[in-house]
C-alpha cells in the first residue's frame, strides 16, 4: 500500500495503480486484517478513482468487480463487472483467480476449474495458480486430481518449500495418513508458515499424537498473531489456538482465559462487520468452549442463518462445521452427527481423513453414527 500510494503521488492520473491499489484495500478488508469501514471506503474511492480515469479499462472493472466480492458479497454485481472486463483481459490470470472464486462461492464447480486450469496452462509455474486448482479439487473431494497437480507443477520446476507440504495436506485430507504430512514438515525449513497455514497444521500433528508440548512448542515458534487454516479465507487469532490446546490437556482455566482473550478479539472484528457469518461461527465455538451454552449455539445458529448454501456454496460449509462444533461442545451430538452426514455429501474441506484422526471430533469416537460415517458406510439412522 504504500508503494502504491507513492505511486499514485507522484503521479494522479495513474489509473493502473489504482486499481491495484483497491484490490489490496479489498483483500485486507476481506480477510478481516482491516475489517475497518475506513478500509473499504479506501477500496471503494480507489475504484471509482480508476473508473473515472479510465471508464473502459478492462483492469478497472476487474478492480470494481473484486471490490464487489470481497467488501460487499455481492456476487451478482461482480459477475456484471467481470462480463465487461472479459474481453480485455483474455490471459489474465488475476482475472480468471476472481471467476474462479466467484463461480466456486456460486456453486459452479465446472465451470471454477475450467477457469483455474487455464490459469495454470498459462503459467505452470505459479503457485497460487497451483494452490488453487489443487485446493479447488479439493473441496470437490477429487483428491488424486488434486495431487497430480502439483506433481505436475513439481515437473515443471515449481518446487518451492510450501508446494510440498500442500501436497502432503491433500494425502492427509483423503485419508488421514499423518506420515508425509509429518515428513514435508519435517523437510520444510522450521519457519515456513506461509498466511500462519503451516503452524496449525504442526499443532494438528502434535495433538493427534497428544504430544501437547509439542504443540505449544510449535505455537511459541511462530511470531505471528494470527493463522490461517485449511480454507485459507479466515485468520484464526493466536489465543484460539492457546484455548484448543489447553482445552484437550484438561488445563481448563488457562483454556478458559485464552477463550476470552479470544473472545475479545472477535468481539471487535463483529463490531466492524457485524453479523459476519464466519466470525459469529468462531465466536459460538469460543463462547462454548467458555460453556456458555445458549449463547453458542445462538450464535452459531445465527451464523448458518446468514450463511445458507444457496448464498455461498464455499463459506456455508465451514459455518456448518462450526455449529457442529458448537454442538459437540454443548454435548448435542446427535445434532453434530446430523450436520457431518450432510457435510460429507457437498464440495467441503471436510474429509474423512480428517474425521478419522482430527482431534476436533474426538468426542464423537465410538459413536455407531461417527464410525459409519467416517467407514463410509450407511449410517444407523439411516
Amino acid at each position: 500500500m504504500r508503494l502504491l500510494d507513492e505511486a499514485t503521488s507522484r503521479d494522479a492520473n495513474f489509473a493502473l495503480a489504482y486499481c491495484y491499489s483497491a484490490r489490496a484495500h479489498a483483500l485486507l478488508y476481506f480477510l478481516d486484517l482491516d475489517p475497518s469501514r475506513g478500509r473499504r471506503l479506501q477500496a471503494q474511492t480507489a475504484v471509482e478513482t480508476a473508473l473515472k480515469l479510465d471508464p473502459e479499462s478492462a483492469e478497472a472493472h476487474l478492480a470494481s468487480a473484486d471490490y464487489w466480492f470481497r467488501c460487499h458479497r455481492d456476487y451478482g454485481r461482480a459477475q456484471q463487472e467481470l462480463t465487461i472486463a472479459r474481453p480485455g483481459l483474455p490471459n489474465s490470470i488475476p482475472f480468471l483467480f476472481l471467476s474462479a472464486y466467484l463461480d466456486r462461492r456460486q456453486g459452479r464447480w465446472a465451470e471454477a476449474e475450467k477457469d483455474i486450469a487455464r490459469a495454470v496452462e498459462l503459467d505452470p509455474r505459479n503457485a497460487n495458480a497451483v494452490n488453487l486448482l489443487a485446493d479447488t479439487y479439493v473441496l470437490m473431494r477429487r483428491f488424486s486430481d488434486g495431487i497430480g497437480t502439483y506433481d505436475r507443477a513439481i515437473s515443471a520446476g515449481l518446487q518451492v518449500p510450501v508446494i510440498f507440504v500442500r501436497k502432503a495436506a491433500i494425502e492427509f485430507a483423503a485419508a488421514g495418513d499423518t506420515m508425509a504430512l509429518h515428513k514435508a514438515l519435517a523437510d520444510a525449513p522450521p519457519d515456513l508458515d506461509v498466511g500462519g497455514g503451516e503452524t496449525p497444521l504442526r499443532i494438528m500433528l502434535a495433538m493427534i499424537s497428544h504430544d501437547f508440548g509439542a504443540a505449544r512448542k510449535a505455537l511459541a515458534a511462530s511470531p505471528r498473531t494470527d493463522f490461517q487454516e485449511v480454507d485459507f479465507s479466515f485468520y484464526y487469532p493466536r489465543s484460539w489456538y492457546e484455548a484448543i490446546i489447553a482445552r484437550a490437556e484438561g488445563d481448563r482455566p488457562r483454556a478458559q482465559l485464552a477463550f476470552a482473550r479470544a473472545r475479545e478479539i472477535l468481539a471487535v472484528r463483529l463490531k466492524e462487520k457485524p453479523d459476519d457469518p464466519r466470525t459469529l461461527a468462531v465466536l459460538a465455538q469460543v463462547d462454548a468452549g467458555l460453556d456458555k451454552k445458549e449463547e453458542a449455539i445462538a450464535e452459531g445458529t445465527r451464523a448458518a442463518e446468514l450463511m445458507p448454501m444457496s448464498r455461498d456454496a464455499y463459506d456455508a460449509p465451514l459455518v456448518l462445521q462450526g455449529l457442529a462444533q458448537v454442538y459437540i461442545w454443548t454435548n448435542q451430538k446427535e445434532r453434530a452427527l446430523n450436520i457431518l452426514h450432510s457435510l460429507v455429501t457437498i464440495p467441503g474441506y471436510l474429509t474423512k481423513g480428517y474425521l478419522r484422526v482430527d482431534p476436533a471430533w474426538d468426542p464423537l469416537r465410538g459413536d455407531p453414527g461417527f464410525e459409519a460415517l467416517v467407514a463410509g458406510s450407511p449410517s444407523p439412522r439411516a
